[in-house]
């Protein structure tokens, strides 16, 4: 009787052997810039403020694409640092991983999502993403959290399968720079941020390179920008600075991507009416001038300046205005809202750049 307990709990330890593979030797995209560190989004920028340095260390918009024929896949993540969710961020959102799928009509599926229900630093946390889904191939995309520090990452698969390296799964690279509304804070998954769903609709790379609050125009990101290799930029520039920081630092601003990337387009999009303005006269006024502001600088540099666009971000909410998190930011059908207001016109104007 004994060596047949002993035989068992052999057998079960081999059934539930697993392999781990480290995301780094795999596809990994989703950066606008090469780090020292591979998870970072971008190295410390001189003039950078402490908030800045941390969100540069924030794994939002990365993601990794692969093949695999394993039934179960899961991750092991150990973070860095503190795992702190701010108030308008879901859990899972912040904290956890996303896995989509390719499906049959070549559309991108939601296959399954987790993350450790207890966060410690700098120890492995192992998480099951999906514990069944065939044998056949499968092509995946796992998306990285929207305000976590990663320290390593892999993919966890069954023991006997294979794992390898998938193509990107979208063409081009599009640097999107912006506020939290472009890092995602509000969504409720880390793959439901506005550019994650417009990559999946149009097949185009539209990379996070979010700032949540601190997207303000500033030298030292334009600086940091014009040097990318992007074929194109879109800009979620008028949500957090004033008008009178707009009406300081946007031409400038303007003006060293014409000189430093002659012939890329630069698009430009409103910032989205926010639920706030609902019940609040001097919220309303307030974001009636934020906008106002934008929209009239903006047509005076569209006249001004070559491949200069402006796109209206025209719905980012509901008919029944409930569609937000906290009054300020969208929740996940708000992104998919703001996502198809901009999609057709940030997609014509790309076209136009298209090389034959």
């Amino acid at each position: 009787m004994k060596r047949l307990t002993i035989l068992a709990l052999l057998i079960s330890c081999l059934a539930s052997a697993q392999n781990y593979t480290d995301v780094q030797n795999l596809t990994f995209f989703g950066k606008v810039f090469q780090t020292v560190h591979p998870y970072d989004r971008v190295d410390p920028l001189p003039g950078m403020i402490d908030g800045e340095k941390n969100q540069a260390k924030q794994s939002s918009g990365l993601a990794v694409a692969f093949s695999t024929n394993s039934k179960s896949i899961g991750v092991r993540v150990v973070y860095r640092g503190s795992g702190a969710v701010g108030g308008n961020s879901a859990t899972i959102a912040a904290r956890g991983f996303d896995l989509y799928m390719k499906a049959p009509d070549g559309r991108w599926m939601w296959a399954g999502n987790g993350y450790p229900k207890k966060y410690d630093a700098d120890v492995p946390h192992e998480v099951q993403l999906i514990p069944d889904s065939g044998s056949e191939e499968k092509q995946c995309i796992l998306y990285l959290p929207l305000s976590s520090r990663i320290a390593s990452l892999e993919i966890v698969t069954d023991d006997g399968t294979w794992i390898e390296s998938a193509p990107v799964p979208f063409k081009g690279r599009i640097a999107c720079f912006g506020s939290s509304f472009t890092q995602g804070s509000g969504a409720g998954r880390c793959a439901m941020t506005w550019e994650a769903q417009l990559s999946r609709e149009s097949g185009m790379n539209f990379m996070n390179f979010g700032f949540s609050g601190n997207c303000k125009l500033q030298p030292y990101f334009a600086d940091a920008l014009v040097k990318a290799d992007v074929d194109a930029y879109v800009f979620d520039a008028f949500s957090n600075p004033t008008p009178a920081e707009v009406q300081e630092r946007l031409e400038p601003f303007i003006r060293k991507f014409v000189e430093a990337k002659p012939g890329v387009p630069l698009i430009f999009l409103q910032t989205i009416r926010r639920e706030k303005r609902n019940f609040s006269d001097s919220y309303d006024a307030k974001e009636h001038a934020k906008r106002e502001n934008a929209e009239k600088l903006m047509t005076e540099m569209v006249a001004k300046y070559p491949n200069v666009y402006w796109v209206n971000t025209t719905n980012a909410t509901s008919e029944r205005h409930e569609a937000t998190s906290d009054g300020t930011h969208p929740d996940s059908y708000g992104y998919t809202l703001w996502m198809e207001s901009v999609k057709d016109p940030i997609m014509e104007i790309l076209h136009r750049y298209e090389k034959d």
